[in-house]
This record gives structure tokens, sequence and C-alpha cells, in this order.
């Protein structure tokens, strides 16, 4: 069979019975068809001319009329009916076309460089972001920021971003103040809405000649326990009644419900908590069933320095004098490096112990004890040996007592980092401080000071055993009257609120639950529905707890798909061992319990009770960290820094979780914060 054989539609239609008869004849119809299709497309645009590249630029489709084309550089149609590409090619010819088409190439140029670095000034402006943000967090100057900037334009020349960053120092800071600070707190405040309740702790303290005052809240947000600063202020009025008025300016400043305001946090002064004339009992007048949240890392701290006295050696004066032997005198650290060799020992700094701080003590005792050989003997032989401290390495009961005070402070320390940490609130007290006491009772009534205590007092006189077992014993007691003095306050709600933490939750009772809300005075709580949230809570737990896989893994997975709880900020000079030491153990959290739970049931009611008890803090160790946070700020090469610098930086170290990694992409896809980045808004000067 040729090429040129078809099937006719004729043929098939008049011999119906032979469907494979094959002609090689065209009818006339089918040869005017095919001649009209010729004549129809020999004049309509063909889009593949779009691809050719001589034609890309200027070349359009007009869609109206399939015989013209579109000329973009000179807006109008042309015909193509007659003679196809070649009229493309005759208008490309034409003089007006070639004028166009030089002043289209220029637009068309201005065009793409308008538009197409909108993205990149968005990366710019992140990166700027970046640069602050990273100098913020790990203290840097401004003027150092400055230099960074110009260091990065000389390294990465071949980047487009980095040659058009312009963050001296003047942007750094308005960037700092303006846009990062203001939008941090924002989003802890909003974050603040979410939840019923909230405490508000504060402090204050000198900087030079300035008083401070740092004001944060604390609440039960939906990844836990969530600690933030609303803001730092400066005044010098330190009286009840001046730290009483800002921070309710503070708090309807910021749109904060005073309603619910359910504790004030502070340290242990008259000032703060005191029964007659103080903030809290002011507060207190407006509000009675605010809660006065007292700092248990102060008490078992001054527990300590109250008992001290009780010992037969001044611990403190000696480690004191000791340290002061040392800390400008090279000449007598490098004779004390000789006797570290001679015991064969790596040379350690004796620490100095600061009587305010809260953890100093263990930790230099601890030091002492470990270097105590050399130090001893360097004493003993030098001789303008201070008599003091040459008395205290003569007495053979030294050894013991610093034995017998590292022993008990190693308790005590550990209790109080457990005060401090980030999601430790008051359900936690009860258990804390019940722990510490019955561990320092048993201790009297076995009459056991340690292992390494007991070694070295058996070695000593009778008499001198006698004396320094009733020292301890006193010493003790001492300890724990003083922490019975804050603590028997208010015991009953301390062991009422205990029953909410997870290691209760299995023995809870509607009982409980009932003389909780009761002592609390919560309002607006629904009885009859709580009842129904417990049983279905309760139930809910029993059936978690039936699974194969634990509870904690249960409640880690759900976490860990929080978005703001599973960031490691890896910018942070502090390590949280809390969180390693939790996940090493198997421990659940509390508060990511209650979230975890509240995720599987609807207890409005009960989440609302939760919210209250998991807001009370009991220590004030989180305004303490924003006074730390100033040593970073606040130094001799940053004199210049103004108190609004200062509480920017504090809120953008302790409102944000993000690592400077993680903080590009999150202000990338922020457009508020680029526009805010990109607006002359941002320098104090233009507004005014």
């Amino acid at each position: 069979m040729s090429d040129e054989e078809i099937i006719t539609d004729e043929d098939s239609t008049t011999d119906e019975n032979k469907p494979g008869v094959l002609t090689n004849a065209k009818s006339p119809s089918s040869v005017s068809v095919e001649r009209k299709k010729r004549r129809l497309k020999k004049g309509v645009f063909n889009r593949e001319w779009l691809k050719m590249s001589e034609y890309q630029m200027f070349l359009k489709e007009y869609k109206f009329d399939s015989t013209q084309a579109t000329c973009a550089a000179c807006n109008q149609q042309f015909s193509i009916h007659y003679r196809g590409k070649t009229d493309i090619d005759n208008h490309m010819k034409t003089q007006k076309h070639q004028n166009n088409i030089k002043s289209f190439n220029i637009n068309q140029q201005l065009i793409t460089d308008t538009i197409k670095p909108s993205r990149e000034k968005d990366e710019i402006c992140a990166a700027e972001a970046v640069l602050v943000y990273h100098g913020v967090k790990h203290g840097h100057s401004y003027v150092s920021q400055q230099c960074l900037t110009n260091v990065c334009k000389i390294i990465f020349s071949s980047s487009t971003i980095a040659n058009k960053l312009s963050c001296g120092r003047t942007k750094a800071t308005s960037i700092a103040l303006n846009v990062l600070a203001p939008y941090f707190t924002r989003c802890l405040l909003d974050d603040l809405k979410k939840s019923f309740y909230y405490s508000l702790h504060l402090d204050a303290s000198n900087k030079g000649n300035t008083k401070l005052y740092p004001f944060c809240i604390q609440y039960l947000s939906s990844s836990g326990v969530k600690k933030g600063i609303v803001d730092l202020l400066d005044d010098a009025d330190e009286s009840a009644n001046g730290i009483f008025a800002n921070a309710r300016q503070l708090i309807k400043d910021n749109d904060m419900d005073f309603n619910g305001l359910s504790a004030l946090g502070a340290d242990n002064t008259n000032v703060n908590v005191g029964e007659n004339h103080s903030v809290c009992s002011l507060f207190q007048e407006e509000s009675p069933d605010i809660i006065k949240g007292n700092c248990y890392s102060h008490v078992l701290h001054n527990s300590v320095k109250h008992a001290h006295p009780l010992l037969p050696t001044d611990i403190e004066k000696m480690l004191l004098s000791i340290y002061a032997h040392f800390s400008r005198s090279a000449k007598r650290i490098s004779e004390l490096k000789l006797y570290y060799e001679f015991y064969e020992q790596d040379f350690k700094v004796i620490l100095k112990h600061i009587k305010i701080r809260w953890l100093s003590l263990y930790l230099s005792i601890e030091r002492l004890i470990e270097v105590y050989a050399p130090i001893k003997k360097y004493f003993l032989e030098q001789t303008n040996c201070p008599i003091e401290i040459k008395n205290f390495f003569e007495r053979e009961e030294t050894p013991c007592v610093l034995s017998f005070v590292q022993h008990i402070l190693f308790e005590i320390h550990k209790k109080n980092l457990e005060l401090q940490r980030s999601y430790t609130t008051l359900v936690d007290l009860y258990r804390i401080i019940t722990s510490i006491k019955n561990k320092l009772q048993e201790r009297i009534d076995s009459d056991f000071f340690g292992a390494a205590c007991r070694y070295r007092l058996d070695r000593l006189p009778t008499d001198i055993q006698k004396t320094l077992k009733a020292s301890f014993i006193e010493f003790l007691h001492a300890i724990i009257s003083y922490i019975d003095s804050y603590f028997d306050q208010n015991v009953t709600l301390y062991k009422t609120i205990s029953y909410f933490g997870f290691q209760n939750i299995d023995s809870l009772t509607w009982d409980q639950v009932t003389q909780c809300v009761d002592l609390l005075k919560i309002k607006n709580l629904n009885e009859d529905c709580l009842f129904d949230e417990f049983t279905n809570i309760k139930s809910t737990f029993k059936m978690i707890s039936q699974q194969r896989i634990s509870i904690f893994d249960q409640v880690q997975t759900f976490i860990n798909k929080q978005g703001d709880l599973a960031v490691i900020n890896e910018c942070n000079e502090e390590t949280n061992d809390d969180v390693d030491d939790h996940s090493d153990n198997k421990i659940v959290r509390s508060d990511h319990f209650w979230i975890y739970m509240f995720s599987l049931t609807q207890s409005p009611n009960f989440k609302k009770l939760i919210c209250f008890l998991y807001s009370l803090p009991c220590s004030n160790a989180y305004v303490e960290s924003a006074f730390s946070q100033l040593k970073f700020l606040c130094n001799d090469k940053r004199n210049c820094m103004t108190t609004e610098l200062i509480s920017a930086e504090l809120k953008i170290r302790l409102n944000s979780s993000f690592s400077c990694i993680e903080i590009f992409k999150h202000v990338l896809s922020n457009q508020d914060l680029l526009k805010a980045i990109k607006s002359d808004e941002k320098y104090a000067f233009k507004r005014k």
C-alpha cells in the first residue's frame, strides 16, 4: 500500500458491507476542505515565534484577531495575514520600531531592577536584624556592630546582600530599641492573653547611681511555664508607694488584666512583702486575693547565714581572708604553684565567696577542700602569715568542720538549684522544702554528718568530738528553724496546691480539688462542670497510663511538636542542665503533663484552675537573673547606654528563644518586622 492511499468517508458510507475497501482517489469535497485549511493557516499567528530569540523581547500574541500580532515596543498591532513571519521582519526594519526598541530596552531594564530586588531588600533587612540580634545576645557594643558590617562587606565582596548592608551604630541601636525589643515583648504579652492568670515579679538594684526595677511575669502558656520581662524602669523612689505606682502603671500601659494577677513575687524585704505597709499590702488593698510570693532561694541562703555563727570556726571569714591573700599578688601565686607541684596537683585558684550570692559558699568550700593540703602547707611555712589564717590551719578540727559544712551545703545547694529552675512553681515548693527539712532532721536523729566528717571526727579527742557534734546539731536545728519561720506561715496553702503536681496526680481526689478552690477563692468556676472535667481527666490519665508507651515519652512527643518550646537556643552562654537532667532520668515535668492532658480533654474550668496554680512563684530567681544579664550589657566599654536601651536589650535576651541562625528565617517570613526595619519610623529623632 502506498503512502497516498487513504480511507475516505464517502467509501465507508456507500459501501457499508465493505469496510476494508481502499482507494487512491480523493473526492472533490475533501480536496476543497484541505485547501480551505491551508488558506486559513497562512495568515494565523504562530506561537512558536514567541520562542525565537529575535522576537522574544517585543512580540506578543493579539488574542482578539489571529491575523494580527502585537509589538510591545511600539504598543500597536500589525497584520501578518499575507506574509506571516515576513511581516514581522518587515515591521522590525521600520524606523519607528527601531527608535522605540531602544527606549523599550532601557525601560525594561529599569522595571527589572525595580521589581527583582524586592526579595533582595527583604534579605538585606533580615541580615541587618540578625547582626543586631547576634550582637545583643552576645553583649557586643554597637561600635563593634558597625565594624562587623564593614568587615562583612570586605570578606564577602561578591555577595550583593553583604555589599548593601548599612547597619551602623545609629541604625543598629534603633533596630534593637524600636523594632526587635517591642516585637518580642508584644509576642510575650499576646501569649499571656491566652492564659487566665499571671504573677508579677519585681526587684530593685543599683547600677552606679541609678536605681533599676525589672518587672517580670510568669504564666502557663501552651508550651509550659513561661517567664519574661515586661519592662525595666529607672526610678529613685524606693518607697512602697513609688514601686506600687510604677507597677500599676506598667500593668495599665501594657493592657494586662489586673483581675488576672494571681500573685506578687519579690524578695523577702519589708518594702516588698512586709505586713503593715509594703508593695504586696498595697496590691492586696485593691485585690485581697492576691497571694504573697516569698523567695525561698533567699530563705535557704539566709538559713545557712543565720546558723553559721553556731559553728566553732568562722568559715566565711577564712574563705574571704584566704582569697584576699592571693587575689592581688602575682608573687604569692607563683610561690603557691610550687606547693601544688610538690603535692602533684594541678593549680586551681581559690574561688571568691560573695556573701549575698546564694550558691557561692558551697563552691568556695568545695574548692578549698580540693586544694587543702598545698594551701595549708603554704601558710604554715610563711614567716609573715596572718595570725587568723595560721590558727585556722593549725586547728585539728578544721578539716572536720569543712567536711561537715560541705556535706550539708551540698544538699541545700541542690534544692536551691531546683528552686531556680525556670519551670519550678509554688506547686513544687512543699515537696522541695519538706524534702530538705527531712534530710536535715534525719541527720540530727542519726548523728550523721557525712562520711568524710565521720572519718575525721573519729580521729579527734573525745571532748572535741562532743563539742563539734553539739555545734553541728545546733547548726542544723538553726537552719530548720529559720526555714520554718517562713514555711509555717503558709504551709496549708503549699500542701494543698502540691496535690496538683505530677507525682500526686494518681492520688488526687475531688475533696482536694474543692479544698484548693475554696482556699484560693478562684472566681467564675462552674463547680458542676469542674467535677465532670475532673472525672474525665482521671479516666484519661488511667487510659494513657495503660499504654505501652510510657507517659514520659507520650508527653515529650507532644511537647516536641509545640513549635515554641522545642526551640534550643544554641547562642546561650549558660547551659540548661535541668532539661538534660529530666530527659536522662525520665522525669515528667508537671506543667508539660497538664498541657498534654488539656490537649486530650476539653476542660476549660480545670484549665483555669491549673493556670492559676502554675502562675504562682516560689522564687525570685528569674528577676535576679535579669541583674546577672546586666553585667554583659553594661560595662566600661558600653558606658553610654541609656536605661531604655538596657531595657530593650534585656527584652531581646530574655523574651526571645530563637538562636542567631533561626532568627534570620523568622524575620524574613515576618512582613511586619521587615516593614518596621525598612521604615524611618524606627529612628526616634525622626519621630519627634
